[in-house]
């Protein structure tokens, strides 16, 4: 019950701090153009203008309608996280303020659930924001098109997972210094900057010719998050591929480690 209240409590906090509405307003504006671009594009009078028959334009919409998902998810999973760190990023910083930590330490419930909470709080904001855009997305593209390919529902998971992985850099680093702009310029650093050359690995390697660089750039690519491969998932999901589950389980080693020193630091600092 103490659980459930501090992750209430939380989803309060980015309510009346406007996270969730601003959140809201945006994805809603995305789904009107999203609405007013499937009420101009007439797909059934193209195919018909060049005679293409039923059951071939059938199969041409479920292409395209997948073709159409893939390019949404590798947009929304870009833009949600960014949008979803810059907005939870202020959670934990807020918590550990003098005055706000010490009215929490002075309630019977331990530290470890306070941070259990406020993280699943988080997560469960960007989770609602997350699935109320991909299913109206969903559902427009749809209801225009008449194939209604699930694929990109698995698109919800995965930016959530991406995000709640990526949320425990935003836990430790507001644990120790209870910083927001450094919270959020880690975690951009990281997107912008660390993980595009940890993509590009191999390209890099075979450009220096150095097995220094590979072995150290291989390392690091097991040992941190991949939003880009998480990403990727879902988008293999959309086209019946296998399903590479690696990125799944190195991110979550990742994440839970980071949690775990989180919680070792909030337990044993003294504010």
């Amino acid at each position: 019950m103490k659980l459930l209240a501090i992750i209430e409590d939380t989803i309060r906090e980015g309510i009346a701090r406007k996270t969730i509405i601003g959140f809201f307003i945006l994805s809603t504006l995305f789904l009107l153009i999203g609405i007013i671009a499937a009420i101009s594009i007439d797909t059934e009078s193209m195919f018909q203008a060049q005679q293409i028959p039923d059951e071939q334009g059938k199969m041409i919409t479920v292409e395209m309608t997948k073709l159409i998902q893939s390019g949404i998810v590798g947009t929304i999973n870009f833009f949600a996280i960014i949008i979803s760190v810059f907005a939870t990023a202020s959670i934990i910083p807020h918590t550990v303020e003098k005055g706000a930590i010490d009215l929490l330490l002075s309630k019977p419930v331990s530290r470890l659930t306070y941070l259990t909470g406020k993280s699943i709080g988080a997560v469960l904001i960007v989770l609602a924001n997350v699935a109320y855009f991909v299913i109206g997305m969903w559902l427009i593209l749809s209801i225009k098109t008449g194939s209604w390919e699930p694929g990109i529902l698995v698109s919800i998971l995965t930016i959530t997972y991406s995000f709640a992985v990526l949320y425990t850099v935003l836990l430790l680093i507001g644990v120790t210094s209870g910083s927001t702009p450094l919270s959020i310029i880690t975690v951009y650093v990281y997107l912008f900057l660390i993980n595009p050359i940890i993509e590009a690995r191999e390209i890099i390697a075979q450009a220096t010719k150095n097995d220094t660089v590979k072995y150290v750039l291989d390392g690091l690519y097991y040992i941190l998050p991949k939003p880009g491969e998480l990403r990727d998932i879902a988008v293999n999901v959309i086209f019946s591929r296998p399903i590479d589950w690696e990125p799944v389980f190195t991110s979550l080693a990742f994440g839970a480690a980071l949690f775990a020193l989180s919680a070792y630091i909030f337990q044993k600092k003294d504010f």
